[in-house]
């Protein structure tokens, strides 16, 4: 006679359960293996979540960047420059008109490195705008006429401009053409055609 798939399921069970009682042991698998502490050195002394190239590649860090940090009545507050439309703007604790706050600001030996910021549900660490990244400045003398120009101070020569030449003037007299007017002919929509009874 051949016994029940339930006897079976049973007899495997018990087995499972007894068989390490007895000595004879399973294989252990690979994550109850006992480790030695020393393989994880390198780990520990360089942790890859603390790596700051970990936290810079995100999103929030490509797009915003820190231009200066405020302490106003013990509530920091964070200038923050857009890199996509080149606005700037202040962040706080409450959510601007762009959804956006200051969650934290990360200092290090009391001077501010990074600030944690939220934008909708996304959260990132920003850093500071390096002189690299800003956006390029004018650079040289300003242009005459120009109000940077007027407000230059220093040893510059004015420079001086050439006039312009004189406008062409139209001839004045009673054989000279004056305005053209063109007289174009008059199009009547069509007539619709009378039904004959």
């Amino acid at each position: 006679m051949r016994p029940s798939r339930h006897t079976v399921w049973f007899t495997a069970l018990v087995a499972a359960f007894l068989l390490p009682s007895f000595g004879i042991a399973a294989e252990q698998a690979p994550w109850e293996i006992p480790r030695n502490l020393s393989s994880f050195e390198s780990l520990l002394k360089r942790s890859p979540f603390t790596l700051p190239t970990a936290e810079e590649s995100s999103p929030l860090s490509e797009r915003f960047a820190m231009t200066g940090i405020a302490s106003i009545a013990g509530e920091d507050q964070v200038f923050v420059f857009d890199r996509t439309d080149q606005s700037r703007f202040l962040l706080t604790a409450k959510p601007n008109e762009k959804n956006m706050s200051l969650v934290s600001v990360v200092r290090q030996d009391n001077s501010p490195l990074k600030a944690s910021i939220r934008v909708g549900n996304e959260t990132g660490t920003i850093g500071f705008l390096e002189a690299s990244q800003q956006p390029a400045q004018p650079q040289g003398p300003p242009a005459p006429g120009s109000p940077a120009a007027a407000n230059a101070t220093g040893n510059q020569q004015t420079v001086k401009l050439p006039s312009l030449p004189p406008l062409p003037q139209l001839p004045a007299g009673p054989g000279a053409p004056g305005r053209r007017i063109i007289r174009r002919p008059v199009v009547a929509p069509p007539q619709q055609a009378q039904p004959t009874p």
